[in-house]
């Protein structure tokens, strides 16, 4: 590590690249997609707090991490209605189907965006090492 902070602090500022190639990032995100294609994960209530739970890992932690982390903002984001799943005054056909369409409609979208959002971090942050 040492070694490393020397060889670095003698490295001219010019020769630093200053951003990683747009061509560098684009093909790191398309490799951290395809990873979360396969991850799958659930979401469980436990003593009144919402955790994420991978159940298919991609072998990549940081990518696993985006997963979770996309479901459990969009999860807050929309407590509301989660909560409103859990009303006894509807009947449970209509809840479930009410809870498929938002998950369909609202939640998936809210995931994919939050997801799309950490994945470009994470491209650049690792285009650029």
């Amino acid at each position: 590590m040492i070694v490393m902070l020397a060889l670095m602090t003698m490295t001219p500022a010019a020769a630093l690249p200053l951003a990683p190639p747009d061509d560098m990032v684009g093909e790191e995100i398309v490799v951290i997609a395809s990873k979360l294609k396969d991850w799958r994960a659930s979401l469980v209530e436990y003593r009144g707090e919402m955790r994420c739970y991978t159940q298919r890992s991609t072998g990549d932690a940081a990518i696993d991490r985006i997963g979770c982390q996309s479901m459990l903002r969009c999860y807050t984001r929309f407590a509301a209605e989660f909560a409103s799943f859990k009303d006894r005054d509807i009947s449970s056909n209509k809840r479930e189907a009410m809870r498929k369409v938002f998950l369909r409609n609202r939640f998936s979208a809210c995931v994919f965006e939050e997801r799309d959002a950490m994945v470009a971090e994470l491209a650049a942050k690792r285009a650029a090492q």
